[in-house]
């Protein structure tokens, strides 16, 4: 098997901001493995500084040069059953699942099945929905890009915000759009619990991640759900979430999880639990959000997930066909694998840095 790692610079068609972070451009690990005259795709999704969780895209690079690669060449063999955590550890979950993805990816090419319907034991649906994020910005310009989206087919919006929010004059922009669902997204920015309570009357779907100190859940009195996003990192996470919390939703995301292993663990454990979950995204390229779109078609999520167009974020996606929704709704792709190709040219040309793993003798 040989395996390479390409670091991109994806250009992004606007800043994307959150109460933490500006992002600009796109910065990615894309792991490719080959093996059989076949090829399977992973992304690393960490983001270049720890303002979403403590790995970086330089740090998951550095595992996965110095740890986890050498230690994949080395397996005798790679199934569906396979858990690469026990091998690989969890320090380092994104770097994981981009590996765990490209392997899966390659896995069910050669059994020329599709990745999530073959890996999940069950079809997901013909179509998603679709749902989209706004970054930060001036309310006339949110107002805007509101309208935009919902003359688009886009039913569900999640809205970043931050302490400096405007709430009250947020609401009066939601009251133009009584057609759609929207939710607020918070990245752990409040420090005081109190200024979530206007929330509250803003009749959102969820709140996600609004606290900073996960303590402080156990004074809010709000109606509105919770929902978890990057406090949960494993499934004993997610049950410790659930003690501070009445009403706990979850935001589920491969990279964060640690690979599709961890994430059908988790979906069952939700399943079981009735703890409402659906998916996000990481302003990806499609190679990652194309396994989130398949997460999106199964069974029990409560809306649509976080999956913008590719056209949305980047002039070019780096898969064919990219994520296309026509009036709200994309037909998933059910080719074996992903489902997609990968656009090999525009791979190279966004490529920044480059490392190649072989255990064939040379």
């Amino acid at each position: 098997m040989k395996i390479s790692l390409y670091h991109i610079q994806l250009p992004m068609k606007f800043d994307f901001k959150t109460a933490k972070s500006e992002i600009k451009k796109r910065e990615s690990i894309i792991i490719w493995a080959e093996e059989d005259g076949l090829v399977g795709c992973g992304e690393c999704v960490a983001f270049t500084t720890p303002f979403y969780t403590a790995e970086t895209l330089d740090s998951a690079w550095n595992v996965l040069c110095q740890d986890y690669i050498p230690k994949v060449l080395r397996l005798s063999h790679f199934n569906e059953s396979s858990r690469l955590q026990d091998l690989l550890g969890s320090a380092s979950p994104m770097a994981l699942a981009g590996l765990e993805n490209a392997l899966l990816d390659l896995l069910y090419k050669k059994k020329g099945e599709n990745l999530i319907a073959g890996y999940f034991g069950e079809t997901p649906a013909e179509q998603i929905s679709q749902g989209s994020v706004l970054g930060e910005m001036p309310l006339e310009e949110l107002d805007e890009a509101i309208s935009k989206l919902a003359n688009s087919g886009v039913h569900r919006i999640k809205l970043k915000i931050s302490p400096e929010t405007d709430i009250a004059s947020l609401g009066e922009i939601l009251k133009n759009y009584p057609q759609l669902d929207f939710l607020a997204d918070a990245n752990q920015s409040f420090q005081d619990w109190k200024k979530l309570e206007s929330l509250d009357q803003l009749g959102l779907h969820c709140i996600e991640e609004p606290l900073a100190n996960p303590a402080d859940y156990s004074m809010l009195k709000l109606q509105t759900p919770i929902c978890f996003d990057e406090s949960v990192q494993s499934l004993e996470d997610i049950k410790a979430m659930q003690q501070l919390v009445a009403r706990p939703w979850l935001n589920i995301k491969i990279g964060r999880l640690g690979g599709l292993y961890q994430t059908r663990e988790i979906i069952r454990y939700c399943r079981q639990e009735g703890l409402p979950f659906w998916i996000g995204s990481m302003v990806e390229t499609g190679i990652s959000k194309i396994l989130h779109a398949g997460l999106s078609g199964l069974a029990g999520n409560v809306m649509p997930g976080d999956l913008s167009a590719s056209k949305h974020y980047f002039e070019a996606d780096l898969i064919e066909p990219d994520l296309h929704f026509e009036e709200g709704k994309m037909s998933l792709p059910k080719g074996p694998g992903i489902g997609v190709s990968v656009n090999e040219g525009l791979l190279e040309q966004v490529t920044i840095r480059k490392e190649q793993f072989s255990n064939e003798p040379h």
